[in-house]
């Protein structure tokens, strides 16, 4: 799928295949005459497109972030099965295009006064690489984050604050369904947002989050791919609600953690103060409803679809907000998995045994790794070598 990324990251061939006119069907005729390798990517393209299109109409906020996470969920399941080396930074690409269906406003197709088909974005795979932490917002501008730890405040009237910097609204009028922000955090770095309601929510690195600019439903929704801490804003006439591509959990005013990455097999929900409720996805939307208290961590297996409730010490599972991480009889794998989100780094095991050495810790996590790598490998009783600049090698 890494060979069509690069058409469903065109604006041109996307209005080509819902918008066609005489000018794109000749210009892409002869391209696939220059190039008729490209075929087969060119129809595969068109399929993913045909299975993204909806109808014409106008979504309200809750039914743009269930669709949104329809799609993830879909892609998450066929990128599994393919256990490709650079499944994360496809990921982020197809999660991008999909916002990209809804962050122009309902369907761009829809709205072509917007859009200039002279104007040929040829990739866009470079604004929403997984290597640059950036604010998207809905009328398509990015915003860097370059600090390694930003923060993010919208003031009112649709004023937003990055890193003490102040950005103007967007012009738009404040009726109907508001469109798309993206959050995207890469590895190595954090973030901290306070949303257009007031909740709070730490970014950990590795993710991303989409909301509105603005709440206007019943309930304030936004998704979550990685891992964040919330701090909700209580108004018991708006629910909060956090989706992933498995799970909608639902909350009014309370404080807890989330952690769904693609990759993990397990989503873990913690809650330090107030209740939640989770929500299972499947097919014909959701089942059954888990009531979750304070102290009490909630482990979704996405496999099986079963969900173990168990009390937790929860500064296990919330001190990264606070740069710090502390684990008790936690899985060496565990632990690696962690500071490889944090650090931008990767651990290779010479043998998967090691994994499974539990130690008992807290560190501070800082800009100086190789101090921290090295107290790990001292608790685990390991040796830790360095094979590259970001490649550590564990071994006995």
């Amino acid at each position: 799928m890494e060979n069509i990324s690069k058409y469903l990251e065109n604006k041109r061939f996307i209005q080509w295949v819902f918008k066609p006119n005489n000018e794109l069907e000749e210009w892409w005729k002869t391209f696939k005459t220059e190039y008729p390798k490209e075929k087969h990517n060119i129809q595969l393209a068109r399929k993913v497109l045909f299975q993204l299109k909806v109808t014409n109409k106008t979504f309200s906020e809750e039914e743009k972030i269930l669709l949104f996470s329809k799609i993830l969920q879909q892609i998450t399941e066929k990128q599994k099965s393919g256990k490709t080396v650079g499944f994360i930074k496809v990921f982020m690409k197809y999660a991008a295009v999909a916002i990209l269906f809804f962050s122009i406003g309902a369907l761009l197709f829809h709205r072509q006064d917007n859009f200039n088909p002279q104007f040929d974005l040829q990739n866009l795979a470079e604004s929403n690489s997984g290597n640059e932490a950036k604010l998207i917002r809905p009328d398509g501008e990015n915003i860097l984050l370059e600090e390694k730890k930003s923060l993010i405040e919208y003031i009112g009237d649709g004023q937003v604050i990055i890193n003490n910097n102040i950005h103007k609204p967007i012009s738009t009028i404040k009726k109907g369904a508001p469109e798309l922000n993206q959050l995207i955090i890469p590895y190595g770095r954090t973030s901290k947002i306070f949303l257009p309601d007031g909740t709070k929510v730490c970014l950990n690195a590795g993710s991303r989050l989409v909301y509105p600019e603005f709440f206007s439903d019943k309930n304030r929704e936004v998704f979550l791919v990685g891992e964040a801490f919330f701090e909700v804003e209580q108004d018991k006439n708006h629910p909060f609600i956090v989706q992933t591509t498995d799970l909608r959990i639902n909350v009014l005013g309370t404080k807890f953690n989330i952690s769904a990455y693609p990759f993990d097999n397990i989503i873990e929900t913690v809650v330090t103060e107030g209740k939640v409720s989770l929500e299972q996805k499947n097919a014909r939307l959701f089942t059954e409803t888990t009531e979750l208290k304070p102290n009490q961590l909630a482990s979704f297996n996405k496999n099986s679809g079963n969900i173990k409730i168990t009390n937790v010490e929860t500064d296990n599972y919330t001190l990264w907000k606070d740069g710090l991480y502390k684990f008790e009889s936690t899985d060496l794998s565990r632990v690696a998995k962690r500071l490889e989100r944090f650090y931008d780094i990767h651990f290779q095991f010479a043998d998967p045994l090691l994994g499974m050495i539990r130690i008992t810790g807290k560190l501070e996590l800082g800009e100086n790794r190789d101090e921290i790598i090295n107290r790990v490998a001292l608790a685990a009783s390991v040796r830790i070598v360095k094979k590259g600049e970001f490649i550590y090698e564990i071994n006995q």
